[in-house]
C-alpha cells in the first residue's frame, strides 16, 4: 500500500521551482523527500502529455510514489534523492538542448520515466560485488545488450 500524496506548502515549492530548468543549480539534497514528489510530478506535468496516453493525475502520482518506495533508504547514493536529480538532470538537458520540443508526446513521457525508474531496488553495490558474493541471476534477454537482473531476495526471482 502507497502512503498519501505528500502535502507540502506552496512557499517551499515555488523556493524550488526555478531550479528545475537548470542542471547547474537544482539541488536535491536540499529538498525534503515530499518536495522531490512534487517536483518530479510537476516535470511530467510539463510535458503536457495527451490524453490518449490513458496516464491520469491519480496514476501519475502512484507511478512516483511507488519509485519513491522502491529505493532504499540505506543506501547512501542510490536513494530517492538520486533518482529525483537524476530525473531533473534528464528533463534539464533535454529542455535546454532542444531534445524535449523534437520529441513525440510518448516519447516524452518514456524519456522521464525511464530517468525516474533507472536505479529501482538498486542494491548500493557493484555488479561484481553481487557476483562474488553468489546472488543468483536471472536473465534478461529482452534488453538490447547483454546483461543481467538480480534477484531482490525479499520479492524472488525476476520475472
Amino acid at each position: 500500500m502507497l502512503p498519501p500524496w505528500p502535502k507540502v506548502g506552496e512557499a517551499e515549492l515555488a523556493r524550488a521551482r526555478p531550479a528545475l530548468y537548470s542542471t547547474q543549480d537544482f539541488d536535491a539534497l536540499a529538498h525534503s523527500a515530499d518536495v522531490l514528489c512534487h517536483l518530479v510530478y510537476e516535470m511530467f506535468l510539463s510535458l503536457r502529455l495527451p490524453p490518449n496516453l490513458s496516464i491520469t493525475v491519480q496514476t501519475l502520482r502512484h507511478l512516483i510514489l511507488a519509485v519513491r518506495e522502491l529505493m532504499f533508504d540505506r543506501n547512501p547514493y542510490h536513494n530517492w534523492a538520486h533518482v529525483a536529480d537524476v530525473t531533473q538532470t534528464v528533463f534539464a538537458l533535454a529542455h535546454s538542448t532542444g531534445l524535449m520540443a523534437r520529441l513525440e508526446p510518448w516519447d516524452r513521457f518514456v524519456l522521464l520515466a525511464s530517468a525516474l525508474c533507472h536505479d529501482l531496488e538498486h542494491p548500493g553495490v557493484t555488479t561484481q560485488f553481487l557476483d562474488t558474493a553468489g546472488v543468483e541471476v536471472c536473465p534478461a534477454p529482452r534488453l538490447p545488450r547483454r546483461g543481467a537482473l538480480r534477484v531482490n531476495p525479499q520479492r524472488g526471482c525476476c520475472k
